[in-house]
């Protein structure tokens, strides 16, 4: 399978390319020149099937061209052994507010675990086929990092780079990034926000010919396999249900969005997926009124949605353009210096009909914690919470919604201050990392710097 760039301006490549490179030479994201469709006879098929199962013949065309479908069948029992239970995710039913697909039971208890564990494997297969350094880069505003150092940190051959912004992750989120204790790891605190890391990020990848002798990988969801990889559960959740369903997701950078938006090209029957944004409301105010418009990233109660510019968008954008990627090309190189307005453009009506939206503030994630602690005695993390609160201003039938509860409850101590039983919900993983020693490095916002860091670490 080939793949090429959203903006239209660089040469298609195969898989392996794909995996082990960032944003395309032109600065654009990749997208298959063809997708995967399963009819409905496969799809009905594949019911009985276990989650790896199901992620080897939903995946495997999408890489037929990198690996034999036993190698890949490897990688996944290797990636999701890790994991505490044994199909990777489940549901919760909560009679009162309905159903919880659980994404976060993955070693760094965050859904980032589901796609990170198994990149990791197909990055280290990778680098038997590469004759470069392979070095990761990866800008987090939170649970990204620490699922992507927990699953490179045991392979010798990957170096991985985490960018966050200083002091505007929750402090489980940074020791989790900073007490691995692996040498192939380091951790960047920036002076900036997360759309500053995410941007020194693009910037080394576009920058890719001056280190020599290193081929740089993203890690974050622009990485065309972090997107296949979360489709996986939107078509597992469907089975669980025996139902078809509106999917509820926290959501920042639209990574997480999108997989859904791909699952239903790939064939899954979903009947709509619900943005659930913080106060930084970007892709709210976009699904809402249709003008995609940067504003400034705020700190909230939900850091790991903490972003003003949603990257995986641009994918999207190739649809609603149809296909035009000159004009793709055109409004991303102004973008966000100017706002794009969609509105023009008839299939926005049908994005429009699928994407429900909600903003919910720090205030209103706290009373929704304490309205479900008190009335359910379930935990949610306050980006869960994000979803469940969006959920009231929809005119839709709750049996209808399945919520994604991205990460655990436990990760996010700030947002449980003066609620009994908290304390006893804390895994003893997560509290032993209070008495590590953290590695990291702080760096001004600069991006000579950052370069000039990542130099310093390799001989040319």
């Amino acid at each position: 399978m080939l793949y090429s760039s959203t903006r239209g301006s660089s040469p298609s490549v195969n898989f392996l390319e794909v995996l082990t490179s960032g944003v395309a030479p032109d600065g654009g994201l990749y997208l298959p020149e063809e997708i995967p469709l399963f009819n409905k006879d496969e799809l009905k098929s594949y019911e009985s099937l276990t989650y790896n199962q199901l992620a080897l013949k939903l995946l495997h065309p999408y890489m037929d061209d990198f690996l034999e479908i036993n190698e890949l069948e490897k990688i996944i029992e290797d990636a999701y052994s890790t994991f505490r239970i044994e199909n990777v995710v489940k549901i919760n039913n909560q009679n009162k507010f309905g159903n919880i697909l659980e994404l976060f039971h993955g070693p760094t208890f965050a859904f980032k675990d589901v796609a990170m564990q198994l990149l990791a494997g197909l990055l280290n297969k990778a680098s038997e086929k590469i004759d470069k350094k392979v070095v990761i880069l990866g800008a987090t505003s939170g649970d990204t990092g620490s699922a992507a150092i927990e699953a490179c940190k045991r392979y010798s051959d990957l170096d991985i780079f985490i960018f966050f912004p200083n002091k505007k992750i929750s402090e489980v989120q940074q020791r989790q990034m900073t007490t691995s204790g692996a040498k192939n790891v380091n951790t960047i605190a920036l002076d900036g926000d997360f759309d500053d890391c995410q941007k020194y990020v693009k910037q080394l990848f576009l920058d890719q010919e001056n280190f020599p002798g290193l081929r740089f990988v993203s890690i974050n969801s622009i990485n065309w396999t972090r997107i296949i990889s979360q489709s996986v559960y939107f078509f597992y959740a469907t089975y669980l249900l025996n139902n078809n369903y509106i999917a509820s997701i926290p959501s920042g950078n639209f990574g997480h969005a999108y997989a859904g938006w791909l699952a239903t090209k790939m064939g899954l029957d979903l009947k709509g997926i619900h943005i659930a944004t913080n106060k930084n409301d970007i892709l709210h105010r976009l699904i809402s009124s249709g003008i995609y418009q940067k504003n400034e990233t705020i700190k909230s109660l939900a850091p790991s949605m903490d972003i003003s510019v949603a990257s995986n968008f641009e994918r999207l954008m190739v649809e609603i353009l149809n296909d035009d990627r000159d004009v793709v090309y055109d409004l991303m190189k102004k973008f966000p210096g100017n706002s794009i307005d969609f509105n023009e453009f008839q299939k926005w009506k049908e994005v429009k009909n699928f994407f429900l939206s909600s903003s919910t503030t720090d205030d209103e994630i706290r009373q929704c914690i304490k309205k479900i602690v008190s009335e359910a005695h379930y935990f949610l993390d306050p980006h869960t919470a994000t979803a469940i609160d969006g959920q009231s201003s929809l005119k839709i039938n709750q049996k209808e919604i399945l919520t994604f509860a991205t990460a655990h409850p436990a990760k996010f101590p700030e947002a449980f201050e003066g609620i009994d039983g908290f304390s006893e919900n804390i895994p003893n993983s997560l509290k032993e990392i209070f008495q590590k020693e953290e590695k990291l490095i702080n760096i001004k916002n600069d991006y000579q710097e950052v370069s000039d860091y990542i130099s310093s670490k390799f001989s040319f």
